[in-house]
């Protein structure tokens, strides 16, 4: 194969990868507004492009291959210690990171400084007094007879209390804790 094609094929290859190199060259021109690693991760991008560059451009001008594969290889080594080195520099950012963050929980919820009897009998009682005024509502709304009015009044309230008891019972037991 004729280095001519081996270095257009290059540089389609590199021409190609701009979507890695752009956003990387992006990055380390951003400076300390990114991570340590995300800019050492995109100076291992570019060096790696770069050296695939060099190999396409030394492909037309030397006539050996040897060169080109060397400034390539070159490259790639370079860029596999700096990317295993942004690897690093992210796990001691994730590190401080969790140690920020540490520093910032508030630690467990605090407890009710109400007993659990008490917070369960103030359930207990907005329950009954809903339920009852349910029921006084529906006796007095009239219609009909008298028996289907008080069975429905007494349905909706062991309803309703049985709701509230069942809520009450629910807030002490996640609070307690």
């Amino acid at each position: 194969m004729s280095h001519t094609v081996l270095a257009i094929g290059t540089a389609a290859i590199t021409a190609s990868g701009c979507v890695w190199y752009l956003p990387a060259i992006s990055d380390l021109q951003a400076g300390d507004d990114r991570p340590r690693s995300a800019r050492t991760a995109a100076a291992a991008c570019i060096v790696w492009w770069a050296g695939m560059a060099l190999a396409g451009g030394l492909l037309l001008v030397v006539p050996d291959w040897q060169p080109a594969a060397q400034v390539a290889l070159a490259g790639l080594v370079a860029g596999v210690i700096l990317r295993v080195r942004a690897l690093w520099y992210r796990r001691v950012e994730r590190h401080e990171d969790g140690l920020r963050w540490a520093m910032l929980d508030a630690g467990p919820a605090p407890k009710s400084p109400r007993p659990a009897a008490l917070t369960l009998l103030g359930w207990l009682l907005v329950g009954l007094a809903i339920s009852s005024l349910g029921a006084v509502s529906i006796l007095m709304a009239g219609g009909g007879s008298f028996a289907p009015r008080v069975a429905a009044a007494a349905g909706s309230a062991v309803a309703v209390s049985t709701a509230f008891l069942l809520i009450g019972l629910g807030n002490v037991r996640r609070y307690r804790h």
